[in-house]
């Protein structure tokens, strides 16, 4: 990435991970007809400000995890042929570990 991405106000960059077919002997299986949510990595992530007590909140996810966003939850970006998305930390679905 030679730009750099900073999120404000409770968003986060997340770099798309692809999901691999599965083969059965040399037959690939698409898989085409499921509805899933996107997987991401998370390239950058920033705090949010909680109106109530007047403080930053720092965010749950960190640099590098891989989470699961909605497919309708999120912006698509391409930043140099990149493609990028950005969300807010609460569309987040699952951390995966």
């Amino acid at each position: 990435m030679s730009k750099q991405i900073t999120p404000i106000n409770g968003y986060v960059v997340l770099k798309p991970v692809e999901e691999k077919e599965e083969m059965f002997g040399n037959i690939i299986i698409p898989d085409l007809g499921k509805e899933r949510p996107e997987m991401g990595k998370v390239v950058a992530a920033s705090p949010t400000f909680n109106f109530h007590t007047g403080e930053f909140v720092e965010p749950t996810v960190a640099v590098n995890d891989t989470v699961l966003i909605p497919k309708l939850g999120s912006q698509r970006i391409v930043i140099d042929g990149d493609d990028y998305y950005i969300c807010r930390e609460t569309e987040i679905l699952a951390i995966i570990h």
